[in-house]
C-alpha cells in the first residue's frame, strides 16, 4: 500500500485489511514522503502483521511500488491503494481461485465505486475469462488496479515500468499477459473510491497518451502498424461509448473502414495465432454493435464484413452482448 497524504481515507483502508476473514497475510505500507498526518495514522497501528517503510524524500507511484514488491515475502501479493476499501472476503476468494487455477498468474475483480463520503455511486464490471481479457487489452485495461493479486514469482520478474507514467499498470498487464493466464472474479471484492485526486482524472490526457503507446505496442505483435486514422477506429467505441468519463458522443459514419480495420486484425492474427479467433470476432462484433446502438444505426449491426453467422461466434457474441447490457445499466 503506497501512501502519499492519504490521511481522509487511510484508517478505512488499512482497517478493510485488518478485518479480512484470511489472516495470513503482512501489509506493506510505504509512506511516500506525506506532509499531513498519515504516519500517525499509521503508526497508531499495533498489529504486527503491519510492516511500516518510509522514503526519505518523495520518489512517485511507480518507484514506490515497485520498492514494495522486493519487500514482499508472500506467494501472492495484492494490490491496495490508501483510499479505498477491500471486502472483508476478496483475500479468501482470490487466494483460493489462484491455488485452484495454477495455471493463472493474477485474477482482479468487479468493484462498487464510492465517493469522498463513502457513498455508493456506481459498479465497475469486466469481462472473467483469459481469452476476452488477453482481447480486451488490445483495446483498454480490463483490470481494476487495486482489485488485482497476483503470484510475487510474477511480479518479482515484472516490474512497474517508469517509462509508462499513468498507465503503468495497463503496461504491466499487457506484458504479463502475453506469456500467462490471467481473470477477473465476478465478485464485488473492493470500494473503489473515485474522486478528484485520483490520477485517472488529474492527468487523463498525458494517460490517453501513453495508452496509445501501449495499445500500437500490442498491435505490434501481430504485425499491425496502425495509421493515425486507423488508431482512432480502433479506439472509437471504448473512447466514445464505453467511457467513464463524460466524453460527448459524436456522430460516426466511417462503417466501411471500420469494418475494414477489424477485418485487418482478423486477418493479422491468423498469422500469429496470438487470440482465440471465436473470441476475436465476437469481441469485435460485440464492440460494432454497442456503436451502432449508440449512433441509432440499426441496419448496420447484422452486416459487417468481418463478421460470421457461424453458431459459435452467434453464441458468444449474444454472451457479450448481456454482459455488455448488464455493465452499461449499473
Amino acid at each position: 500500500m503506497p501512501v502519499f497524504n492519504a490521511e481522509k481515507y487511510l484508517r478505512e483502508a488499512i482497517d478493510s485489511i485488518i478485518n479480512q476473514n484470511y489472516t495470513d497475510w503482512e501489509l506493506i505500507i510505504i509512506n511516500d514522503g506525506s506532509v499531513d498526518c498519515s504516519e500517525n495514522i499509521i503508526e497508531s497501528y499495533t498489529d504486527t502483521r503491519l510492516r511500516y517503510y518510509k522514503n526519505d524524500q518523495n520518489i512517485g507511484l511507480i518507484a514506490t511500488l515497485n520498492k514494495g514488491i522486493d519487500l514482499c515475502n508472500g506467494e501472492y501479493i495484492a494490490r491496495m491503494d490508501a483510499d479505498d476499501i477491500a471486502e472483508k472476503d476478496r483475500f479468501r476468494i482470490q487466494i483460493a481461485f489462484l491455488e485452484k487455477n495454477r495455471d493463472y498468474v493474477l485474477c482482479g475483480s468487479d468493484a462498487k465505486i464510492i465517493d469522498k463520503n463513502n457513498a455508493e455511486t456506481g459498479k465497475i464490471l469486466n469481462l472473467q475469462t483469459n481469452d476476452y481479457l488477453q482481447i480486451n487489452l488490445l483495446f483498454s485495461v480490463p483490470f481494476i488496479h487495486p482489485s488485482i493479486t497476483i503470484r510475487s514469482e510474477v511480479l518479482k520478474n515484472n516490474y512497474f515500468d517508469p517509462d509508462f507514467k499513468h498507465a503503468e499498470d495497463y503496461e504491466l498487464w499487457c506484458r504479463i499477459a502475453n506469456k500467462r493466464k490471467v481473470a477477473n472474479i465476478g465478485y464485488f471484492l473492493l470500494r473503489y473510491r473515485w474522486h478528484s485526486s485520483n490520477v485517472s482524472v488529474i492527468n487523463a490526457e498525458k494517460q490517453e497518451e501513453i495508452k496509445d503507446r501501449i495499445i500500437c505496442r500490442e498491435l505490434n505483435n501481430i504485425n499491425l502498424q496502425p495509421s493515425e486514422k486507423e488508431l482512432y477506429l480502433h479506439k472509437v467505441t471504448f473512447l466514445q461509448f464505453d467511457s467513464k468519463s463524460a466524453i460527448k458522443k459524436e456522430a460516426f459514419d466511417n462503417y466501411s473502414e471500420l469494418d475494414s480495420w477489424f477485418q485487418k486484425i482478423i486477418t493479422a492474427n491468423r498469422s500469429f495465432q496470438r487470440y482465440n479467433e471465436a473470441a476475436l470476432i465476437s469481441f469485435l462484433w460485440s464492440r460494432w454493435i454497442v456503436l451502432c446502438v449508440s449512433q441509432k444505426n440499426y441496419k448496420k449491426i447484422f452486416n459487417p464484413k468481418f463478421s460470421s453467422y457461424k453458431l459459435p461466434i452467434l453464441s458468444r457474441t449474444f454472451k457479450l452482448l448481456l454482459f455488455l447490457r448488464k455493465k452499461t445499466k449499473l
